[in-house]
């Protein structure tokens, strides 16, 4: 391509960017190709199906990008895979650009969840942070948060989330290359690719997506698998310098994957760390409302009331619990389901629950107000001196890093706080450990207390 050509059709998707919407112009823009313009003719390449798009909406295009160029008229010609020649002539740079279009990129399926969506998706306090970093993203992938880690406990809704990005930004964009994998079939496709000595097809697979969706990276992160993790790395490397979306979900905190490569660590926190909690009551009978829907029996609200209060940890236990009721409801032929028909159904899963070491919040505030001599009393109250302050913000800080309690029920045990000052006392403790040892080194001392 000539400089002039160059310049030509860097003035046409100028143009039509400006005129069209972004998912528009995407979609019908972004993958044409200028060939040549030879004789006030311009010849472009695109899929056959795009062209009486080009031909209503984009000619005044062409025409102001020619006079302004070439200060002539500029039809245009399009050219198709099909009929598409390649001329002996062009420069090497041209034939590699030509083998290019000839050898498109190998269809790929998403292998994403229809059924997850953000209007399905219940938000609580407890996730609302994750669910707005989310839509962002998939309204704007690439340029928002990249990329966008999202940590928490099983069954929170994680898995949900990242299928939603993935089908919104295909519902906006039917074009765009998205990939929903987790870490784990990552691992095995790695795996594969190594023994068949395909490692290039894996590559092109990966690293020339829009969107990759990483489940699970936890498993990355194992000493045996630095091959993987090298791949993982390049091909994270090679979506986000091409401004290529990337988000991640794990049941924790970057700083806490263990045997991952610090350079990945590194990566990881570059865009937006999110994290999501147990959902609280209110949040679990919205869940259990929306659930209902797809059973044919009729759920009193006492009863939803009490099947929301027999599971606090996850999602996936009320939806269990949902099927157990179905099936003790089936056999007995009933319609409405009752308290006590609950309480029958979920009987065995309850008593299968393992039993888990719960930290109450009043014996973090006890240890707290011990190693800073300030009183419990003093804690939960309204007085700002240093000493106080400082005890109440690590003991909330802890109280988010040591139990399943949400931000509103972590803000109710100290003296009704409301939710973003919790966050806020959280973040703020956050930072100044990373750069004060002394104060990190008093908050591990206070942990081993705890536990």
């Amino acid at each position: 391509m000539t400089e002039n050509e160059q310049i030509f059709w860097n003035r046409v998707l100028e143009l039509a960017q400006s005129q069209l919407k972004q998912a528009t112009y995407e979609f019908f823009v972004h993958d044409a190709r200028l060939l040549k313009v030879e004789n006030h003719v311009a010849t472009i390449y695109l899929d056959q199906m795009k062209e009486l798009f080009w031909e209503k909406n984009l000619k005044d295009v062409i025409l102001t990008a020619g006079f302004e160029i070439y200060n002539a008229q500029i039809a245009v010609e399009y050219a198709f895979e099909e009929d598409l020649i390649v001329e002996q002539s062009q420069n090497s740079g041209n034939q590699n650009y030509n083998q290019q279009v000839i050898n498109p990129l190998p269809a790929i399926t998403s292998d994403l969840n229809p059924k997850y969506s953000f209007e399905n998706f219940i938000q609580g306090d407890e996730n609302r942070w994750a669910v707005a970093a989310s839509i962002a993203v998939a309204n704007t992938p690439g340029t928002t948060y990249n990329p966008l880690f999202i940590w928490g406990g099983p069954g929170l809704g994680k898995t949900h989330l990242l299928n939603a990005i993935g089908n919104s930004v295909l519902l906006e964009n039917p074009k765009a290359r998205v990939k929903y994998i987790t870490a784990e079939n990552f691992i095995n496709e790695f795996v594969i690719h190594i023994r068949l000595d395909t490692m290039d097809e894996l590559k092109e697979k990966f690293r020339n997506l829009d969107l990759l969706l990483i489940d699970d990276i936890q498993s990355l992160a194992k000493k045996t698998l630095s091959g993987t993790q090298e791949e993982f790395f390049n091909t994270f490397n090679a979506l986000h310098n091409n401004n290529k979306q990337i988000v991640l979900t794990s049941d924790r905190t970057p700083d806490h994957l263990n045997d991952l490569e610090d350079r990945l660590v590194t990566r990881f926190k570059w865009g937006l760390t999110v994290n999501i909690t147990p959902p609280d009551f209110e949040t679990r009978v919205a869940i259990l409302t929306n659930k209902i829907q797809e059973y044919n029996f009729i759920f009193p609200q006492d009863t939803i009331e009490y099947l929301a209060g027999q599971f606090d940890s996850n999602v996936r236990d009320l939806e269990g619990a949902l099927k157990d009721i179905s099936l003790v409801a089936n056999f007995k032929q009933i319609d409405t389901i009752t308290v006590d028909i609950v309480a029958e159904a979920i009987r065995a899963r309850k008593q299968d629950t393992p039993k888990m070491t719960v930290i109450p919040i009043e014996e973090i505030q006890a240890q707290v107000g011990k190693f800073y001599d300030v009183t419990v009393k003093e804690i939960k109250a309204t007085k700002r001196t240093q000493d106080i302050v400082l005890a109440r913000q690590v003991a909330m800080f802890l109280a988010r890093e040591m139990t399943d309690n949400s931000l509103p029920k972590i803000g109710k045990e100290f003296g009704g706080r409301d939710h973003s000052t919790v966050l806020h006392a959280y973040n703020k403790i956050k930072n100044i450990i990373g750069q004060d040892e002394s104060l990190r080194i008093e908050i591990e001392t206070i942990k081993n207390k705890i536990k």
